[in-house]
């Protein structure tokens, strides 16, 4: 009985206790494919930060693409992010979720976008998003994730209002 117990307090501790694997908050967004990019491997001047390509398909077994661009202009503080898809496939179309947090050195986030997208067959749609933050320079990686929103779209909406005001706390 007592290892039962103790397995069972183990189990609640786990959940209830912030993990520093998951602090920046990804394990809110179910079902991402995510990619990190390091600010250390992003090409930098005292001014300007622009990072390596985001390239990941939407839908793993079409031929459906997410391909993003983000440069940050540390002096303005303003983060730009470019999203393009691409929807190969000439009769599937999807619900496309895309989201991007920056996060510190503490895995706090600083910085949130969400786009929910239609996507029609053999469609293309490519758009530039900014986003200002005094606090652009305490970013350490960039957490950039992409799923097929099976919900429709609103899917992760009010998720994505809640870490919005979560950042501006």
């Amino acid at each position: 009985m007592t290892l039962l117990l103790r397995t069972l307090l183990l189990a609640t501790l786990l959940l209830i206790l912030p993990s520093n694997a998951f602090a920046d908050g990804r394990t809110d967004w179910k079902d991402y494919a995510w990619q990190e990019i390091k600010l250390t491997k992003c090409a930098s001047d005292s001014m300007t930060v622009a990072c390596p390509l985001y390239h990941q398909k939407w839908d793993w077994k079409r031929n459906q693409w997410v391909d993003i661009t983000i440069s940050m202009d540390l002096v303005r503080g303003e983060l730009e992010l470019t999203q393009r898809l691409t929807d190969n496939d000439p009769k599937d179309d999807d619900h496309v979720c895309v989201t991007a947090l920056g996060v510190d050195a503490a895995g706090n986030n600083i910085i949130a976008h969400h786009q929910n997208w239609h996507m029609h067959p053999r469609q293309i749609e490519e758009r530039a998003f900014s986003i200002r933050s005094s606090r652009l320079s305490s970013i350490t990686s960039l957490f950039i994730g992409s799923k097929q929103c099976r919900q429709g779209a609103s899917q992760d909406d009010d998720l994505y209002a809640r870490v919005l005001a979560g950042i501006a706390n």
